[in-house]
């Protein structure tokens, strides 16, 4: 472990099959599509619930409302705003939540106005098309990851990672923003296995999943979705949740490319190629 520095011979090594890099450029596409239309989406309505019934006389398990007496105003620049999530409440005045005049439909409270041209049909149409993308890679690239045997060769952690020694040192090697060297470097490490194993088994079915289950043909169908989830709004929170840790994971993975190499990561992931630094005479 260290940073690459004088005593160092950089070393090209394939890292990235074929399959895995289109896996990731066509997922990093399909969840920036969804993250987009999705926020649309949920635009409209910023209230999650938690059950079946979800509607302005529903307690919200977490919104975003107006604190201001009556209902937001168009008059009132910016509008008091109030971040709900069950209990508890934290002013984000200015910061979210904007009072949209929609005329004789009256006033409505929204995290962010939008351009008339972002309609919720629309918004919502791409919205499925972007998920069917979602959907079809990761089941395509399941079926290469178990086919090739790389689910785990290249995933699982190994037997000297399965420990809580090995999971401390990984954390606290992170924690001081260390990059990889030498043999280490060819493999991901434990934190990387994990939270990848996590988004490919957890993360993506459980908004696959939830987003089916707010869809009444697909729920006339299979109704144990309903029980799966507890209800049509329970899946529209979960469904939101899953976006919000993917948008967390998304945010890490760009910092730690940063501290792995950009460049570097970046050209593994188009090329295949990885630069590592090996000790001379090693």
């Amino acid at each position: 472990m260290g940073r690459p520095g004088a005593g160092h011979t950089p070393q090209l090594v394939y890292r990235h099959t074929v399959p895995v890099r289109i896996w990731h450029w066509l997922t990093v596409a399909a969840v920036m599509g969804l993250l987009f239309t999705g926020f649309n989406v949920v635009n409209v309505h910023p209230r999650l619930y938690w059950g079946e019934v979800g509607n302005a006389a529903t307690p919200p398990a977490i919104a975003l409302i107006s604190t201001e007496p009556g209902g937001p105003k168009a008059t009132t620049h910016p509008a008091p705003a109030a971040l709900v999530v069950g209990s508890h409440t934290w002013d984000v005045t200015g910061w979210l939540g904007a009072a949209w005049d929609l005329g004789a439909d009256g006033m409505y409270f929204v995290i962010a106005i939008t351009p008339d041209s972002w309609h919720f049909g629309a918004m919502r149409a791409w919205h499925f098309a972007w998920a069917w993308l979602l959907v079809l890679t990761w089941l395509a690239f399941l079926a290469y990851l178990v086919s090739s045997g790389r689910m785990w060769r290249v995933l699982m952690p190994t037997s000297e990672q399965r420990t809580a020694r090995a999971l401390i040192r990984d954390i606290l090697d992170h924690l001081r923003l260390r990059r990889w060297s030498g043999a280490s470097a060819q493999h991901y490490n434990l934190l990387q296995k994990l939270s990848y194993l996590f988004v490919l088994l957890v993360l993506i079915p459980a908004a696959i999943l939830s987003g089916l289950t707010m869809s009444n043909a697909v729920t006339a169908r299979f109704p144990e979705l309903y029980t799966l989830f507890g209800g049509r709004q329970s899946a529209r929170t979960v469904h939101a949740l899953c976006a919000a840790a993917v948008v967390v994971f998304a945010l890490v993975h760009f910092f730690q490319l940063f501290v792995a190499g950009f460049f570097n990561e970046i050209r593994s992931m188009l090329t295949g190629y990885f630069e590592i630094h090996r000790e001379k005479g090693a």
